[in-house]
């Protein structure tokens, strides 16, 4: 690894590592090369078997860095330069059928319905899931899939699995098996053996916190820091424009029209909606872009703040939204509770159901018909008492 030790370092420049925080990850390498030299190995060997390997043998001890995916930022440097031919360290463990099948779920994914990319991996992570649940030690063969065998995964993994991730397996579960059936991977169509979970719908009030709570999320951000500038553009964009978590994470650069104070959101199924953008959710955007936002070569508009700098994921926003519920003393919620909060307080505003579809931007506006029992005042009043027995 030594020939590449310079690029390295500098890559991790550029990544927005300062000198303390790459120290460690230069010491893995170095182990790493090592390591290599050991076994008569080169830099252009490593594959994510070999990497495996690596930790294994208690490769990281002396950073205290013990996962592959510490190396991450590595092996795209290497395979960037062609001396690796490598997708990743994310899917490491996985044997090369395993992997294969993934990859062409996830372009069929795209390709075919039409999902977002974090969308895809978001099922791709999912099937993988079921995938490892069905064959705990590696070697899939899809081709002894059965309706058995898919029964018997669920119902494994609704023993081990809290009821929302459960739920989203199923989902994906459900796009994979009509993913091998298209594709001629089986011969059969499984969605049917994929049993029903339970659910009861409309139900409960829509999740909202008090306008109150709201302001309180905003207030506990230093804005004079960047990070408290980032999070207060945030959470002002998810309680002002009811994006969700996934629109914040895909929001670029190029996306705000600042002569016509408009946003463009890439919404759901690829539609994409042009929408006005407030005073106060501008000038935050503006603050964070101009004082708070790391240099970086990403067109992302929200970006991390810990080395390596990347664009903010979905599960980024919701811990962002998560520890300024704690800064600001208010009971946990996640960003799709700001949207539910921004609909509520708009329809008790006295705003017509059309207008709250329109900003909700939902297609059908009985989707949006929820929340006109926001108000549980409202629906006390209309609830007739109960028959009493003479």
């Amino acid at each position: 690894m030594a020939p590449f030790a310079a690029g390295i370092e500098d890559a991790l420049v550029v990544e927005g590592y300062g000198e303390k925080s790459a120290r460690p990850l230069l010491r893995l390498v170095a182990d790493l090369s090592r390591w290599l030299d050991e076994r008569g190995r080169g830099a252009g060997d490593l594959t994510g078997v070999l990497i495996e390997q690596f930790f294994a043998d208690g490769g990281g001890r002396r950073c205290q860095r013990r996962s592959p995916r510490s190396l991450k930022l590595i092996v795209k440097f290497l395979a960037s330069l062609g001396v690796v031919r490598w997708e990743g360290v994310a899917r490491l463990g996985r044997d090369e059928v395993e992997r294969g099948l993934l990859e062409a779920f996830g372009g069929w994914c795209i390709a075919q319905r039409g999902l977002t990319t974090t969308t895809t991996e978001q099922y791709v992570s999912r099937v993988a899931v079921f995938l490892r649940l069905w064959c705990p030690d590696g070697g899939v063969r899809i081709v002894d899939l059965d309706g058995r065998a898919v029964l018997a995964t669920v119902r494994a993994a609704s023993e081990v699995m809290p009821d929302p991730s459960l739920r989203s397996m199923v989902t994906a579960l459900r796009s994979f098996l009509r993913f091998l059936y298209v594709t001629g991977r089986v011969s059969v169509l499984l969605v049917t053996a994929v049993p029903p979970l339970k659910c009861w719908p409309r139900t409960a009030l829509p999740a909202a916190i008090p306008a109150a709570d709201a302001r309180r999320l905003v207030a506990s951000c230093d804005t004079t820091t960047g990070p408290g500038q980032r999070d207060t553009a945030v959470l002002l964009v998810l309680l002002r424009l009811g994006l969700r978590a996934s629109e914040v994470a895909r929001l670029e650069l190029e996306d705000i029209d600042w002569r016509r104070g408009a946003i463009t959101i890439k919404g759901k199924g690829g539609h994409d909606d042009v929408v006005p953008v407030p005073v106060e959710v501008g000038e935050a955007l503006a603050i964070y872009l101009q004082e708070g936002r790391p240099s970086s070569p990403s067109r992302s508009v929200f970006l991390t703040v810990v080395a390596p700098l990347r664009p903010l994921s979905c599960d980024g926003v919701a811990l962002l939204v998560r520890r300024a519920c704690g800064r600001a003393g208010v009971p946990q919620c996640g960003p799709h509770r700001l949207r539910h909060t921004l609909a509520t307080e708009t329809l008790r505003a006295g705003a017509p159901m059309a207008e709250v579809a329109q900003l909700l931007r939902h297609a059908d506006q009985a989707t949006s018909a929820i929340y006109a029992a926001a108000d549980e005042a409202a629906v006390a009043a209309v609830v007739r008492p109960w028959p009493q027995v003479v």
